[in-house]
């Protein structure tokens, strides 16, 4: 069976964030395509848009029943299906938690698709990510090709293009709340050493490293500019080598989201990263960097920022993991705030008999109730 990754802090709505479209990379095996597959595997996918049973509008758009219940299905899958892809509930807790947690199962999918609709105001593209995961993929499965990988795809989940528009739907979706929330999150250094001192039993790991990154992209470009893309980061490496900060010369060079962050990944535990990335940085110490590496979508350099040998990590390598765990605490409100201004600077419309968790209050309200037609 071919094993699925994602990058790193892919955004759902309504799920639990980490750091969110900040930043990538490549988990191979402790993702196992975590943030797609989920969802995704053994349903069954709605080829047409018939009006079997119209539960929502929002703006001009429509939410099928047919889609909150194969939302609610997921759901239910994702509950009781077995660690690590679920939770691996039974009986009572079980249906308790599903009913629970089924009472957003249509806010979430009009936050969905308030997010696509700013996305698309926003002239957003979402094509050279789904080159970038599929690529992820295919080396992390050792896979020959492309079309061999969507062969296996299809055999599992039985649609590639179902498929691909969910990572469209996950990096768009994450952009928007990226460029209106993320960066309104603030944590401070005080922040982090207060949960690093009362939390340290749980930064305990085996051997790894801190990553970072600088990538040139190549993607939907033609010859003459891959060429002077390709001479773009042999420059980025050039400052390296001289001995310029590798943070400066990411803001400098790097095309990829984690360039605000000086390129930093974050640290990896030995075969998380995907196997090509691992195998360049095996050799090297602390403060050294790979050579070029030619990926499908673009140049890649990687900084090992650090390394640890086993045991409690120090708070250096322990940082960026806090910053997600934090980042995520901190934008949860945030983001049901942003989402709510969606719903009032919009028109939502819910049908009788369903509800929309994440509507205003009354106060506020702006949804209407349909009735029954």
């Amino acid at each position: 069976m071919i094993r699925f990754s994602v990058r790193r802090g892919e955004p759902t709505v309504g799920l639990t964030l980490s750091t969110g479209e900040r930043y990538m990379y490549q988990r191979s095996g402790k993702a196992a395509l975590a943030a797609l597959i989920l969802l995704i595997a053994g349903q069954a996918f709605a080829q047409t848009r018939t009006v079997e049973g119209i539960v929502a509008r929002v703006n001009a758009e429509i939410i099928l029943k047919s889609e909150l219940d194969r939302a609610r299905e997921r759901l239910r899958g994702d509950l009781a299906g077995a660690p690590p892809r679920g939770q691996g509930l039974q009986g009572a807790q079980l249906e308790q938690a599903f009913a629970e947690q089924s009472k957003n199962s249509l806010r979430d999918l009009i936050d969905q698709t308030l997010l696509l609709q700013k996305a698309k105001e926003m002239d957003l593209n979402a094509e050279l990510e789904v080159v970038k995961t599929m690529e992820r993929m295919r080396q992390e499965n050792n896979i020959p090709s492309t079309e061999q990988l969507e062969q296996e795809i299809i055999k599992q989940l039985g649609n590639i293009d179902e498929f691909k528009q969910e990572i469209r739907t996950r990096y768009l979706t994450g952009q928007v709340l990226g460029r209106e929330v993320y960066n309104k999150v603030v944590i401070t250094m005080e922040e982090l050493r207060k949960y690093y001192d009362e939390n340290q039993k749980n930064f305990d790991r085996p051997e790894g490293l801190r990553v970072r990154e600088i990538v040139v992209n190549t993607e939907n470009r033609g010859p003459d500019e891959i060429d002077s893309q390709k001479k773009k980061a042999e420059e980025a490496l050039a400052a390296i080598k001289k001995g310029d900060d590798f943070a400066e010369v990411v803001r400098k060079y790097s095309e990829s989201a984690t360039a605000q962050e000086g390129g930093d990944l974050g640290f990896f535990v030995k075969g998380e990263l995907a196997k090509p990335l691992e195998d360049a940085t095996a050799g090297l110490d602390r403060g050294q960097t790979t050579d070029i590496l030619t990926l499908s979508y673009g140049f890649l350099i990687l900084k090992v920022e650090d390394k640890h040998s086993g045991g409690v990590l120090p708070f250096e390598l322990a940082q960026k993991e806090i910053t997600d765990i934090l980042f995520q605490r901190h934008a949860q409100p945030k983001i049901r705030e942003y989402l709510t201004k969606l719903r009032s600077d919009g028109f939502i419309e819910v049908r009788e008999g369903y509800v929309d968790t994440g509507a205003p209050s009354k106060t506020e309200k702006v949804s209407e109730v349909a009735p029954p037609r």
